[in-house]
């Protein structure tokens, strides 16, 4: 495959061109002292870090907020919200067509609730501190800048690469003064395996989600979570006032806050098919409840009975859309 050697500062530079336009913004990570947090850049970058390890939330959830039909926008995130954002377009959250999305090798990443929390931008997690690694990035499949329109990669000497997935990814090519060449075979990161095993027993679940507070806030950072009028805000699944009044007179005693098993179940079957395993919600969660084990589990092992990975490819239809005859006849129970 066919790509272009990156210079130190020159994603910088290709994305200053975009920003001298005055047409484009620009998404991605800034280190500001011991910090590195999500950044929308307008006019010009400064600080700019095109890898961040440290985890706070998916950039898929700002940038459901950030769009604005015929918006342009460059992407320059990690694997995971770029395959969030793939996952938006088949949802019709946002529009593709003005947004150039560039994925970046992803070393892992560290919970943004750590201690301690290394300063260096380069820092490899898996590589040289894999026990601080988050559940999600040790037990990740795609950790590779493979998706979007162009990836940025590493080889195994260190050398950054520039590769061209989509015709608005050769727009991001062209402006890196580099010729073309053949990449190197052997990259940094590898395609990632699952390693520990995902939880699915129910005596499990609720030992573990008895700490719920229902906080929601699972739900409100998940990046492909993205209804308005989430069923959970009524009194049907999550009553109050009155209609809680009357069912606990009705069904007797009843655990506080109720619903909580329910709240999680119908989630993990919300999202099941555009999880992308980023982690966000256990992120998130203040009673250090680890979903990601859970719903992580459950949609990868769903999308494998379609043959699917949320967030791959554009042209890959989320199967709950989709129909295909005997599709499910060699899946297991």
């Amino acid at each position: 495959m066919a790509g272009k050697k990156i210079a130190n500062g020159q994603v910088e530079s290709v994305l200053g061109k975009l920003l001298d336009g005055g047409d484009y913004l620009v998404m991605g990570f800034e280190k500001d002292g011991s910090t590195i947090r999500h950044r929308v850049f307008k006019d010009r970058l400064e600080n700019m870090s095109p890898t961040n390890h440290v985890f706070a939330l998916n950039g898929g959830l700002y940038l459901r907020r950030l769009f604005s039909k015929g918006a342009k926008i460059v992407l320059v995130l990690r694997p995971c919200e770029i395959r969030s954002y793939i996952e938006l377009v088949k949802l019709s959250q946002v529009e593709a067509e003005n947004i150039i999305a560039v994925s970046v090798d992803c070393s892992g990443t560290i919970s943004s609730k750590a201690d301690d929390i290394p300063v260096n931008v380069e820092f490899d997690v898996l590589a040289e501190d894999p026990g601080r690694a988050r559940f999600a990035c040790a037990n990740c499949r795609e950790r590779r800048g493979v998706v979007g329109d162009a990836g940025i990669r590493r080889d195994a000497n260190g050398q950054y690469w520039a590769l061209q997935y989509t015709e608005k990814g050769g727009k991001f090519l062209s402006l890196i003064e580099a010729p073309e060449e053949e990449v190197a075979t052997q990259m940094a990161i590898a395609p990632g395996e699952r390693g520990a095993p995902f939880q699915v027993d129910m005596a499990e679940f609720a030992k573990d989600f008895a700490k719920c507070i229902m906080c929601m806030n699972c739900r409100d950072m998940c990046p492909v979570c993205y209804c308005v009028d989430c069923v959970f805000n009524g009194d049907e699944y999550l009553p109050k006032g009155d209609a809680l009044f009357n069912k606990i007179f009705r069904s007797g005693s009843t655990d506080m806050p109720r619903g909580k098993e329910l709240f999680h179940l119908i989630r993990m079957f919300h999202v099941s098919q555009t999880c992308v395993g980023c982690g966000a919600c256990e992120e998130a969660c203040p009673q250090g409840i680890p979903l990601t084990k859970y719903f992580k589990g459950i949609s990868e092992r769903l999308q494998g009975m379609f043959s699917y990975m949320s967030g791959r490819a554009s042209e890959e239809q989320i199967p709950f859309v989709t129909f295909l005859e005997d599709e499910l006849k060699d899946a297991e129970d």
